[in-house]
């Protein structure tokens, strides 16, 4: 009998179903329209903007001179490896925010010829 019962048991016998008003949407936040402008690289957006391109490459310079004696003083090879992808990446690095201040400064010259 207990079996019968269970069979044709619904929750919606026991509730009553209800309706939720809709949300009002509420205006969006500051933060929020500026994240919506922008591409999502938002620390790389923050150095073309605020960084000159002589700084940045003097600072990756020095990380590469660094990482560079690093390699040459370990003795493990796993450190090795690592000091050369590290490398690697950095150079990697260097040559986009150089390709990206060259977009920049290409994009200043075409707007003030406007």
């Amino acid at each position: 009998m207990e079996d019968k019962k269970l069979e044709t048991f619904r929750i919606s016998d026991t509730r009553k179903a209800t309706v939720l008003a809709p949300k009002k949407p509420t205006p969006p936040t500051r933060e929020e329209v500026s994240q919506a402008a922008s591409l999502g690289f938002r620390r790389i957006e923050k150095i073309l903007e605020d960084e000159e391109p002589e700084i940045l490459g003097q600072s990756l310079a020095r990380l590469l001179k660094d990482l560079e004696a690093f390699r040459k003083r370990t003795r493990s090879v796993k450190d090795k490896s690592a000091a050369k992808k590290a490398i690697a990446a950095v150079e990697r690095t260097a040559d986009l925010m150089d390709y990206l201040f060259q977009t920049r400064a290409a994009l200043r010259a075409r707007q003030s010829a406007k």
